[in-house]
Protein backbone atom coordinates (compact mmCIF):
# COMPACT_ATOMS: atom_id res chain seq x y z
CA UNK A 1 0.00 0.00 0.00
CA UNK A 2 1.15 3.59 -0.87
CA UNK A 3 1.80 6.08 1.78
CA UNK A 4 3.81 8.79 0.24
CA UNK A 5 4.10 9.80 -3.12
CA UNK A 6 7.03 12.53 -4.02
CA UNK A 7 7.19 13.12 -7.49
CA UNK A 8 4.18 13.79 -9.94
CA UNK A 9 4.04 13.14 -14.32
CA UNK A 10 6.48 15.41 -15.76
CA UNK A 11 9.04 15.66 -13.05
CA UNK A 12 12.39 15.23 -13.57
CA UNK A 13 14.16 12.73 -11.39
CA UNK A 14 17.57 11.94 -10.84
CA UNK A 15 19.21 8.25 -10.72
CA UNK A 16 18.61 6.83 -6.83
CA UNK A 17 15.86 9.78 -6.19
CA UNK A 18 12.95 8.69 -3.68
CA UNK A 19 9.60 8.23 -5.98
CA UNK A 20 7.25 5.92 -3.91
CA UNK A 21 7.33 5.40 -0.28
CA UNK A 22 4.87 2.17 0.78
CA UNK A 23 3.63 0.93 3.88
CA UNK A 24 5.97 -1.25 5.80
CA UNK A 25 4.67 -1.87 9.41
CA UNK A 26 3.87 -5.07 8.93
CA UNK A 27 7.49 -5.53 8.27
CA UNK A 28 8.85 -3.33 10.37
CA UNK A 29 6.82 -5.44 13.54
CA UNK A 30 8.25 -8.80 12.08
CA UNK A 31 11.77 -7.25 11.83
CA UNK A 32 11.66 -6.26 15.06
CA UNK A 33 10.63 -9.52 16.37
CA UNK A 34 13.29 -11.28 14.46
CA UNK A 35 16.14 -8.72 15.51
CA UNK A 36 14.53 -9.38 19.12
CA UNK A 37 15.17 -12.85 18.91
CA UNK A 38 18.43 -12.57 17.22
CA UNK A 39 20.55 -10.06 18.99
CA UNK A 40 19.18 -12.42 22.22
CA UNK A 41 21.12 -15.68 20.80
CA UNK A 42 24.08 -13.11 20.11
CA UNK A 43 24.18 -12.49 23.54
CA UNK A 44 23.84 -16.15 24.81
CA UNK A 45 26.39 -16.92 22.18
CA UNK A 46 28.67 -14.51 23.82
CA UNK A 47 27.86 -16.26 27.08
CA UNK A 48 28.69 -19.52 26.59
CA UNK A 49 31.37 -18.99 24.41
CA UNK A 50 33.01 -17.36 27.49
CA UNK A 51 31.68 -20.49 29.74
CA UNK A 52 33.29 -22.97 27.02
CA UNK A 53 36.29 -21.45 27.13
CA UNK A 54 36.80 -21.53 30.98
CA UNK A 55 37.15 -17.21 30.32
CA UNK A 56 36.38 -14.43 32.93
CA UNK A 57 35.05 -12.27 31.01
CA UNK A 58 32.43 -12.40 28.04
CA UNK A 59 33.45 -11.24 24.49
CA UNK A 60 30.31 -10.16 22.36
CA UNK A 61 30.04 -10.07 18.88
CA UNK A 62 30.96 -7.34 17.69
CA UNK A 63 27.96 -6.71 15.39
CA UNK A 64 25.96 -7.22 19.10
CA UNK A 65 28.38 -4.60 20.15
CA UNK A 66 27.76 -1.44 17.64
CA UNK A 67 24.04 -2.46 17.52
CA UNK A 68 23.96 -1.94 21.07
CA UNK A 69 25.16 1.01 21.04
CA UNK A 70 22.28 2.93 19.29
CA UNK A 71 19.64 0.34 20.52
CA UNK A 72 19.43 0.73 25.08
CA UNK A 73 17.73 -2.66 25.55
CA UNK A 74 20.15 -4.73 23.68
CA UNK A 75 22.39 -3.68 26.40
CA UNK A 76 19.92 -4.45 29.15
CA UNK A 77 19.66 -7.81 27.39
CA UNK A 78 24.08 -7.92 27.39
CA UNK A 79 23.87 -7.01 30.83
CA UNK A 80 21.24 -9.37 31.90
CA UNK A 81 23.56 -12.30 30.04
CA UNK A 82 26.96 -11.01 32.00
CA UNK A 83 24.95 -11.36 35.27
CA UNK A 84 23.73 -15.14 34.64
CA UNK A 85 27.70 -15.81 33.62
CA UNK A 86 28.76 -14.36 37.04
CA UNK A 87 26.44 -16.10 38.95
CA UNK A 88 27.11 -19.55 37.31
CA UNK A 89 31.21 -18.75 37.50
CA UNK A 90 30.33 -17.90 41.08
CA UNK A 91 28.55 -20.66 41.72
CA UNK A 92 30.77 -23.03 40.44
CA UNK A 93 33.80 -21.66 42.03
CA UNK A 94 32.10 -22.16 45.83
CA UNK A 95 31.15 -25.99 44.59
CA UNK A 96 34.69 -26.02 43.66
CA UNK A 97 35.98 -24.19 46.83
CA UNK A 98 33.54 -26.95 48.68
CA UNK A 99 35.43 -29.61 47.16
CA UNK A 100 38.55 -28.52 47.65
CA UNK A 101 38.40 -27.54 51.55
CA UNK A 102 37.04 -31.63 51.48
CA UNK A 103 39.90 -32.62 50.02
CA UNK A 104 42.22 -30.65 52.60
CA UNK A 105 40.07 -32.43 55.29
CA UNK A 106 40.99 -35.80 53.50
CA UNK A 107 44.64 -34.69 53.16
CA UNK A 108 44.61 -34.00 56.57
CA UNK A 109 43.33 -37.48 57.97
CA UNK A 110 46.01 -39.19 55.75
CA UNK A 111 48.91 -36.95 57.26
CA UNK A 112 47.01 -38.33 60.56
CA UNK A 113 46.69 -41.80 59.73
CA UNK A 114 50.49 -41.99 58.61
CA UNK A 115 52.03 -40.38 61.34
CA UNK A 116 50.07 -43.04 63.68
CA UNK A 117 51.25 -45.56 61.94
CA UNK A 118 54.47 -44.20 62.36
CA UNK A 119 54.02 -44.93 65.76
CA UNK A 120 52.68 -48.47 65.50
CA UNK A 121 55.46 -49.46 63.35
CA UNK A 122 57.94 -47.83 66.30
CA UNK A 123 55.93 -49.64 68.87
CA UNK A 124 55.75 -53.18 67.14
CA UNK A 125 59.31 -52.48 66.54
CA UNK A 126 59.81 -52.53 70.35
CA UNK A 127 57.96 -55.27 70.93
CA UNK A 128 59.44 -57.56 68.30
CA UNK A 129 62.67 -56.90 70.09
CA UNK A 130 61.40 -57.62 73.75
CA UNK A 131 59.83 -60.46 72.17
CA UNK A 132 62.78 -61.70 70.91
CA UNK A 133 64.93 -61.64 74.22
CA UNK A 134 61.84 -62.90 76.69
CA UNK A 135 61.93 -66.07 73.87
CA UNK A 136 65.82 -66.69 74.22
CA UNK A 137 65.50 -66.09 78.41
CA UNK A 138 62.49 -68.98 78.28
CA UNK A 139 64.91 -70.92 76.44
CA UNK A 140 67.59 -70.72 79.16
CA UNK A 141 64.83 -71.18 81.52
CA UNK A 142 64.99 -67.36 82.98
CA UNK A 143 61.60 -65.91 81.93
CA UNK A 144 58.24 -67.18 82.49
CA UNK A 145 55.91 -68.04 79.67
CA UNK A 146 52.63 -65.88 80.63
CA UNK A 147 54.91 -63.02 80.05
CA UNK A 148 56.28 -64.58 76.13
CA UNK A 149 52.55 -64.54 75.76
CA UNK A 150 51.62 -61.56 76.51
CA UNK A 151 53.88 -59.52 74.11
CA UNK A 152 52.91 -62.32 71.42
CA UNK A 153 49.01 -61.28 72.06
CA UNK A 154 50.62 -57.39 71.75
CA UNK A 155 52.60 -57.83 68.60
CA UNK A 156 49.52 -59.26 67.50
CA UNK A 157 47.08 -56.39 68.48
CA UNK A 158 49.75 -53.71 66.81
CA UNK A 159 49.65 -56.07 63.41
CA UNK A 160 46.06 -55.45 63.54
CA UNK A 161 46.00 -51.69 64.45
CA UNK A 162 48.30 -51.35 61.67
CA UNK A 163 46.24 -53.03 58.93
CA UNK A 164 43.51 -51.21 59.83
CA UNK A 165 45.45 -47.86 59.77
CA UNK A 166 46.43 -49.08 56.22
CA UNK A 167 42.83 -49.61 54.84
CA UNK A 168 41.83 -46.30 56.76
CA UNK A 169 44.65 -44.54 54.74
CA UNK A 170 44.04 -46.14 51.51
CA UNK A 171 39.98 -45.48 51.58
CA UNK A 172 41.21 -41.64 52.02
CA UNK A 173 43.36 -41.86 48.91
CA UNK A 174 40.65 -43.09 47.49
CA UNK A 175 37.87 -40.19 48.17
CA UNK A 176 40.65 -38.07 47.43
CA UNK A 177 40.71 -38.88 43.89
CA UNK A 178 36.98 -39.10 43.78
CA UNK A 179 36.83 -35.01 44.93
CA UNK A 180 39.39 -34.18 42.85
CA UNK A 181 37.63 -36.03 39.95
CA UNK A 182 34.85 -34.20 40.99
CA UNK A 183 36.49 -31.17 40.46
CA UNK A 184 37.46 -31.91 36.81
CA UNK A 185 33.93 -33.02 36.05
CA UNK A 186 31.94 -30.16 37.25
CA UNK A 187 34.42 -27.50 34.95
CA UNK A 188 34.30 -30.08 32.17
CA UNK A 189 30.45 -30.47 32.89
CA UNK A 190 30.30 -26.59 32.36
CA UNK A 191 31.39 -26.60 29.26
CA UNK A 192 29.79 -29.57 27.85
CA UNK A 193 26.38 -27.85 28.52
CA UNK A 194 28.23 -24.66 26.61
CA UNK A 195 28.82 -26.45 23.56
CA UNK A 196 25.57 -28.35 22.96
CA UNK A 197 23.73 -25.32 24.06
CA UNK A 198 25.83 -23.43 21.46
CA UNK A 199 25.08 -26.23 18.67
CA UNK A 200 21.52 -25.30 19.00
CA UNK A 201 21.68 -22.33 19.17
CA UNK A 202 23.85 -22.51 15.86
CA UNK A 203 21.02 -23.56 13.56
CA UNK A 204 18.76 -21.06 15.22
CA UNK A 205 21.12 -18.31 14.82
CA UNK A 206 21.44 -19.08 11.07
CA UNK A 207 17.67 -19.09 10.33
CA UNK A 208 17.29 -15.65 12.33
CA UNK A 209 19.92 -14.36 10.11
CA UNK A 210 18.55 -15.52 7.14
CA UNK A 211 15.30 -14.32 8.41
CA UNK A 212 16.58 -10.75 9.04
CA UNK A 213 18.25 -10.46 5.67
CA UNK A 214 15.29 -10.96 3.62
CA UNK A 215 13.46 -8.34 5.87
CA UNK A 216 15.85 -5.87 5.68
CA UNK A 217 15.86 -6.33 2.03
CA UNK A 218 12.13 -6.29 1.52
CA UNK A 219 12.16 -3.04 3.70
CA UNK A 220 15.06 -1.64 1.38
CA UNK A 221 12.80 -1.79 -1.73
CA UNK A 222 9.56 0.10 0.16
CA UNK A 223 11.08 3.61 -1.08
CA UNK A 224 11.04 3.27 -5.06
CA UNK A 225 14.07 5.37 -6.10
CA UNK A 226 14.73 6.01 -9.90
CA UNK A 227 16.79 3.54 -11.33
CA UNK A 228 18.00 6.08 -13.92
CA UNK A 229 17.55 9.72 -14.52
CA UNK A 230 14.70 11.10 -16.95
CA UNK A 231 11.49 12.39 -17.25
CA UNK A 232 8.57 10.77 -15.50
CA UNK A 233 5.66 9.97 -17.33
CA UNK A 234 2.21 7.59 -16.89
CA UNK A 235 2.53 7.74 -13.30
CA UNK A 236 -0.34 5.23 -12.27
CA UNK A 237 -0.77 5.81 -8.68
CA UNK A 238 -2.00 9.42 -7.59
CA UNK A 239 -3.61 9.02 -4.12
CA UNK A 240 -1.74 8.07 -0.96
CA UNK A 241 -3.24 4.31 0.40
CA UNK A 242 -3.54 3.07 -3.09
CA UNK A 243 -2.84 -0.52 -3.65
CA UNK A 244 -0.11 -1.56 -5.86
CA UNK A 245 -0.54 -5.11 -6.98
CA UNK A 246 2.31 -7.32 -8.48
CA UNK A 247 3.76 -6.78 -11.47
CA UNK A 248 1.39 -3.51 -12.34
CA UNK A 249 3.82 -0.76 -14.14
CA UNK A 250 3.68 1.93 -11.43
CA UNK A 251 5.29 4.45 -14.05
CA UNK A 252 7.83 5.34 -16.85
CA UNK A 253 10.64 7.21 -16.36
CA UNK A 254 12.49 8.02 -19.80
CA UNK A 255 16.08 8.55 -19.84
CA UNK A 256 17.62 11.91 -20.54
CA UNK A 257 21.38 10.87 -20.35
CA UNK A 258 21.36 8.35 -22.65
CA UNK A 259 22.26 7.95 -26.43
CA UNK A 260 18.67 8.35 -28.14
CA UNK A 261 18.09 4.55 -29.39
CA UNK A 262 15.23 4.37 -32.23
CA UNK A 263 13.13 1.08 -32.11
CA UNK A 264 12.35 -0.09 -35.59
CA UNK A 265 10.71 -3.31 -37.26
CA UNK A 266 12.27 -5.51 -40.39
CA UNK A 267 10.62 -7.56 -42.55
CA UNK A 268 11.71 -11.03 -42.33
CA UNK A 269 12.16 -11.00 -46.09
CA UNK A 270 14.66 -8.30 -45.89
CA UNK A 271 16.20 -10.24 -42.81
CA UNK A 272 19.33 -11.49 -44.95
CA UNK A 273 20.64 -7.76 -45.82
CA UNK A 274 20.38 -6.35 -42.54
CA UNK A 275 23.22 -6.87 -39.86
CA UNK A 276 24.47 -4.25 -36.70
CA UNK A 277 26.83 -1.71 -38.30
CA UNK A 278 25.17 -0.80 -40.94
CA UNK A 279 24.00 2.81 -41.33
CA UNK A 280 20.79 4.06 -41.52
CA UNK A 281 18.52 7.36 -42.84
CA UNK A 282 15.68 8.67 -40.62
CA UNK A 283 13.27 10.66 -41.48
CA UNK A 284 10.55 11.94 -38.59
CA UNK A 285 7.20 12.01 -40.54
CA UNK A 286 5.69 14.71 -37.26
CA UNK A 287 7.83 17.42 -38.48
CA UNK A 288 7.27 18.98 -41.79
CA UNK A 289 9.65 16.99 -44.69
CA UNK A 290 10.21 20.48 -46.13
CA UNK A 291 12.06 21.78 -43.24
CA UNK A 292 13.09 18.77 -41.50
CA UNK A 293 16.82 17.39 -42.49
CA UNK A 294 17.36 13.30 -42.72
CA UNK A 295 19.64 12.42 -39.84
CA UNK A 296 22.17 9.73 -40.13
CA UNK A 297 22.55 6.85 -37.48
CA UNK A 298 24.07 3.29 -36.87
CA UNK A 299 22.18 -0.07 -36.99
CA UNK A 300 23.07 -1.02 -33.71
CA UNK A 301 20.97 -4.09 -32.97
CA UNK A 302 18.97 -6.92 -34.61
CA UNK A 303 17.08 -9.43 -32.72
CA UNK A 304 18.32 -12.67 -32.78
CA UNK A 305 14.96 -14.25 -33.63
CA UNK A 306 11.45 -12.99 -34.93
CA UNK A 307 9.04 -11.58 -33.14
CA UNK A 308 4.54 -11.39 -33.64
CA UNK A 309 2.64 -8.31 -33.79
CA UNK A 310 0.03 -8.87 -31.46
CA UNK A 311 -2.59 -6.90 -33.47
CA UNK A 312 -1.68 -8.16 -37.02
CA UNK A 313 -0.09 -11.15 -36.45
CA UNK A 314 2.97 -10.84 -38.63
CA UNK A 315 6.35 -11.55 -38.14
CA UNK A 316 9.49 -9.39 -37.82
CA UNK A 317 13.07 -8.95 -36.01
CA UNK A 318 13.40 -5.92 -34.33
CA UNK A 319 15.98 -3.67 -34.62
CA UNK A 320 17.74 -0.34 -32.51
CA UNK A 321 19.37 2.10 -34.36
CA UNK A 322 21.83 4.40 -32.30
CA UNK A 323 21.72 8.28 -33.51
CA UNK A 324 24.98 9.93 -32.42
CA UNK A 325 24.41 13.82 -30.49
CA UNK A 326 25.79 15.46 -33.34
CA UNK A 327 23.25 14.64 -35.60
CA UNK A 328 20.47 15.10 -32.85
CA UNK A 329 22.02 18.93 -33.22
CA UNK A 330 20.63 19.02 -36.83
CA UNK A 331 16.98 18.86 -35.68
CA UNK A 332 17.55 22.26 -34.07
CA UNK A 333 14.73 23.31 -31.08
CA UNK A 334 12.87 20.66 -32.49
CA UNK A 335 12.60 17.71 -29.77
CA UNK A 336 11.94 14.30 -30.07
CA UNK A 337 9.60 12.41 -27.83
CA UNK A 338 9.14 8.66 -27.10
CA UNK A 339 6.62 6.89 -28.95
CA UNK A 340 7.08 9.45 -31.59
CA UNK A 341 6.95 7.25 -35.22
CA UNK A 342 10.67 7.40 -37.30
CA UNK A 343 10.77 5.72 -40.63
CA UNK A 344 14.02 3.92 -40.82
CA UNK A 345 15.80 3.46 -44.05
CA UNK A 346 18.64 0.97 -44.18
CA UNK A 347 21.49 1.35 -46.67
CA UNK A 348 22.37 -2.24 -47.80
CA UNK A 349 24.67 -1.45 -50.80
CA UNK A 350 25.04 0.76 -53.76
CA UNK A 351 23.86 -0.12 -57.13
CA UNK A 352 24.33 1.40 -60.97
CA UNK A 353 21.42 2.95 -62.54
CA UNK A 354 21.84 -0.12 -64.83
CA UNK A 355 21.67 -2.31 -62.14
CA UNK A 356 18.43 -0.63 -60.94
CA UNK A 357 16.75 -1.19 -64.23
CA UNK A 358 18.00 -4.76 -64.67
CA UNK A 359 17.19 -6.22 -60.79
CA UNK A 360 13.26 -7.05 -61.74
CA UNK A 361 14.01 -8.98 -64.73
CA UNK A 362 16.51 -10.78 -63.00
CA UNK A 363 14.43 -11.39 -60.20
CA UNK A 364 11.31 -12.56 -62.58
CA UNK A 365 13.58 -15.28 -64.06
CA UNK A 366 15.30 -16.27 -61.10
CA UNK A 367 11.56 -17.43 -59.96
CA UNK A 368 10.81 -18.30 -63.09
CA UNK A 369 13.58 -21.74 -63.54
CA UNK A 370 13.20 -21.81 -60.18
CA UNK A 371 9.36 -22.67 -60.39
CA UNK A 372 10.44 -24.87 -63.49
Amino acid sequence: MVTEILIHDGENVTAGQPLIRLDGTLLDTELAIVEGQYFEILARRGRLEAERADRENIEFPQELIETAAKHPQLKTMMEGQTSLFRARLDTLRQSIGQLAKQAEQVQSQIGGVDAQMEALKQQRSFIEQELRDQRSLLEKGLAQAPRVLALEREAARLDGMLGETTAARARAVTQLAEIDLSRLEKSASRREEAETELRELGYRELELAERRRSLIERISRLEIRAPVSGVVQELQVTTPRSVIRPADPILFIIPQDRPLVVAARIATINIDEVHPGQKVVLRFSSFSSRTTPEIDGTLSRVSPDTLVDQATHIPYYRAEVTIPASEVEKLGELALIPGMPVEVYVQTGERSPLAYLIKPLSDYFTRAFREN
